[in-house]
């Protein structure tokens, strides 16, 4: 064969592999989930994240309109169905809406993450924002313009405190991503600058992240979800917050389960039906099937440190080693009550390392 026929052969195959990979990258990007979004536009240092999808809220409690009285009943009846449970910005609707013009009535989803640097919030907003308006709004009620359209617009703690009681300290500096339809706060102006900066896609995000990126990928679209990355759900989840007389008793109990290696990440998502899936990350695809009876053992097991019994509320719907991910799907035994907000904060036994 002609050596400028096998070139061009070549230069063929390669042409055609570019196009099979960008094809498959393109697919990913454009089914991602929102949870999965939101981690690509978080910093990387992010330990753990807060994630509501309002969107989804809003549809499922059938509250519409960003008139303060239907903020406030949004405010209630999401709180009432813990679909709430992970905002940042849950209580503080009504002020958002009225002074700033963003908020859970208005927003298509929230991220709040929370790192040892700092803590930043993301919210994406629909496609027909108004982000003159926004900035209008931020310079009627005192914020000082920053020189570039993407820079961070300065409030501080005494003027935040001053327009609202309800407002959280994050809202103080406020960045403006017009192009992207998304705002980022913070309580620290350096931080809100980071964080923009990754949103904006020059940064690393928690998405970079295997072990982040991997076990978020295993689910569906949740309405609420808690993200912990790394390891940091051994520390924030401990059974160590538990009384000695506990930690003896949870010692056992792990002991009688079986193996337990240390997490690598977990993630805690509820559905908008208010089915919880837990996704607990491991180093690899052995230690997640070595894992799977243990981690399902104790996930319906005794609540120590907690009190009674996880199967009181929880019925254990399935459990499955999915690569190096274990999924359990619990589905609450009642209509009513907390789902997310019952188990997120420590200590969690199934979530031990």
């Amino acid at each position: 064969m002609p050596k400028r026929v096998v070139v061009m052969a070549a230069a063929a195959v390669l042409l055609v592999t570019a196009a099979v990979v960008g094809g498959v990258t393109w697919w990913h990007r454009a089914h991602r989930t929102d949870l999965e979004r939101a981690l690509a536009l978080v910093p990387g240092s992010s330990l753990r994240v807060g994630f509501t999808d309002w969107a989804a809220v809003r549809d499922r409690l059938r509250i519409h309109g960003s008139d303060p009285a239907a903020v406030q009943r949004l405010q209630n009846k999401a709180y009432d169905a813990d679909l709430s449970a992970a905002s940042s910005i849950d209580e503080e609707g009504v002020a958002l809406q009225r002074l700033y013009g963003f908020g859970p009535a208005t927003a298509s989803w929230e991220a709040y993450a929370q790192s040892k640097q700092g803590a930043a919030l993301v919210l994406q907003l629909p496609d027909d924002t108004d982000f003159d308006a926004l900035a209008g709004n931020l310079r009627d009620i005192g914020y000082q313009q920053p020189a570039a359209d993407d820079g961070v617009w300065r409030g501080g703690v005494d003027l935040v405190a001053s327009l609202d009681p309800t407002l959280n300290p994050e809202v103080q500096y406020v960045v403006l991503l017009a192009d992207q339809h998304l705002v980022v706060t913070s309580d620290r102006k350096a931080y809100a600058a980071t964080a923009a900066r990754v949103a904006a896609g020059h940064g690393a995000s928690l998405a970079d992240l295997d072990s982040a990126r991997t076990m978020v990928s295993r689910l569906s679209e949740p309405a609420a979800a808690v993200v912990w990355s790394h390891d940091f759900a051994c520390r924030d989840l401990a059974m160590s917050q538990a009384a000695p007389g506990d930690q003896r008793q949870a010692d056992q109990l792990i002991q009688q389960a079986g193996q337990v290696s240390p997490l690598s990440g977990l993630v805690m998502a509820m559905a908008p039906g208010r089915t919880l899936t837990v996704a607990e990350q491991f180093e690899s695809t052995d230690q997640a099937r070595e894992n799977l009876r243990a981690r399902a053992k104790l996930a319906v097991g005794q609540a120590v440190g907690r009190g009674g019994s996880f199967a009181d509320d929880f019925r254990l719907a399935g459990a499955k080693a999915t690569g190096s991910t274990v999924l359990l799907t619990m589905k609450p035994r009642q209509h009513t009550g907390f789902v997310l907000s019952a188990l997120y904060d420590g200590p969690v036994i199934f979530a031990t390392c």
